[in-house]
């Protein structure tokens, strides 16, 4: 690899710019794991260091599996994309008539018209696990109170409730249990034999704990987990494993010559079936797979970020290369990990970039507390420093940090800090008011919703907090 040791440390300037705990990145080329790299510890309390037999949690990546499964089901004959859910899964409702005529493609696509958990949702979810095999049908049953939020097939929506619903489909096909059947059909004929989608097989001795910025970094206080959300978020994997599928669906089979699917299965999933609108890497949405270019090649991707977890894999088909990163913290360094990696890659220059106001802000709130974070702020988005990046979206990523933590209070003042810099993003009061709906404050919650509408008339989210804080 030609800037080799030019990677190695701007990834090691990244994790000291940033603070990060742990990571793991690795490259693939012609069907060879080209480069691994372990850094830092898998939990800050232990101490104990990221190596290769770590098992990272890959939160959305899981998806792609996820995807591929589906699409062997395809190829079998079980079932066709263009069909809906309801002839598989009879069972399947939700609270509108129009949820009998989704389709598999659609589901694959996010195109499906299906909700999503909002943070609180999800939030209560994960920190309320449940293990046993009755989980799934449980959570899929309970889908029937929900709404649609558009017409099947009508506009892009990310949904996590949808790849958990073909995660029923593929162990009511399949006869088997979801994990069981993930792990015959997908993880050992990918090679990856230290891989899991059901959480109690992991060895804690091996486990990347994930952490949050409280301000400062800390270990989660809970880790995330709920087998019903398997199928969209669970999947737990070696660094190597990663790189071993990436081998897999760039050459159809694995090392060992066991096949996935054909190519023509592989190309359907990475053909754009709708736009997303976010390059490079989030273009368009294909089958389970997000799809863009980089630098004019071809990125066919999935990322998962949340509860402590920064991931990201990216294949380059048309160099027959791919890159993957795992990290146990949650911020944008991921962007920057990425990029570094994508262009050592594609024989550029990897390079540092910039760091995230977030950083200094937290730093500052921690050391010396509202006041001197307020400052910051002001001296950041004034244009102070070079080094940093100010972006509105994220003080509201530390606050939710902050909230999953248990620590409202603080998520208060950091959303605070983010309405005096951006008084008109809506999306401040909204996080701020629902923190305040919990905590019972119904008229400060009632306020919030009305400055968010006062912002955009059309915001549904907005509508409904202002809803919920007035019926209670």
């Amino acid at each position: 690899m030609r800037y080799e040791k030019e990677l190695d440390t701007v990834l090691s300037e990244i994790i000291a710019r940033w603070g990060i705990p742990g990571l793991g990145v690795g490259m693939v080329e012609a069907g060879r794991i080209i480069y691994t790299r372990y850094f830092g510890v898998q939990s800050l309390d232990t101490g104990a260091p990221v190596s290769a037999d770590t098992i990272w949690g890959v939160a959305s990546i899981s998806k792609c599996f996820v995807a591929t499964a589906v699409m062997q089901l395809v190829e079998a004959g079980q079932v066709e994309l263009d069909t809906p859910l309801i002839c598989y899964l009879p069972e399947f409702r939700l609270d509108d008539p129009r949820s009998s005529q989704i389709t598999l493609r659609q589901m694959l696509s996010h195109t499906s018209g299906m909700p999503d958990m909002n943070e609180d949702e999800y939030d209560e979810l994960v920190t309320h696990p449940e293990y046993d095999e009755g989980a799934a049908e449980r959570y899929l049953r309970g889908l029937a109170q929900r709404k649609m939020v558009s017409a099947p097939g009508e506009r892009f929506l990310y949904s996590n409730i949808a790849y958990n619903v073909l995660g029923c489909l593929i162990a009511r096909l399949t006869g088997r249990s979801f994990e069981t059947a993930m792990k015959e059909r997908i993880l050992q004929p990918a090679g990856m034999a230290s891989s899991t989608f059901f959480f109690p097989e992991v060895a804690p001795e091996h486990l990347a704990i994930p952490h949050l910025r409280t301000p400062l970094m800390q270990v989660s206080p809970v880790y995330p987990y709920h087998r019903a959300d398997a199928p969209a978020s669970f999947l737990h994997a070696t660094l190597e494993d990663m790189c071993r599928w990436c081998i897999a669906c760039l050459n159809d089979s694995s090392s060992d010559g066991q096949r996935l699917l054909t190519r023509p299965g592989f190309e359907l999933m990475w053909t754009p079936a709708a736009n997303w609108g976010f390059p490079p890497f989030y273009e368009s949405i294909g089958l389970g797979w997000t799809l863009g270019y980089y630098d004019g090649v071809k990125t066919v991707s999935h990322g998962g970020m949340g509860f402590g977890w920064s991931d990201f894999l990216t294949l380059l088909p048309e160099k027959n290369r791919a890159v993957v990163l795992l990290c146990n913290e949650e911020s944008s360094a991921r962007s920057r990990t990425l990029r570094a990696l994508v262009h050592a890659a594609l024989d550029l220059e990897p390079v540092v970039n910039t760091v995230s106001w977030m950083i200094p802000i937290s730093r500052a709130l921690a050391q010396n507390g509202y006041e001197a974070a307020l400052a910051c702020v002001d001296e950041l988005k004034d244009g102070g420093s070079e080094d940093y990046f100010v972006d509105e979206d994220e003080l509201i990523s530390l606050a939710y940090q902050m909230t999953f933590a248990g620590k409202p209070e603080l998520a208060e003042q950091v959303l605070k800090l983010n309405i005096h810099a951006f008084p008109s993003y809506g999306e401040s009061y909204l996080v701020l008011g629902r923190i305040q709906l919990r905590q019972g404050r119904l008229a400060e919650a009632e306020f919030c919703a009305l400055k968010a509408l006062e912002l955009d008339q059309e915001s549904k989210p907005a509508v409904e907090l202002l809803e919920k804080s007035r019926q209670k």
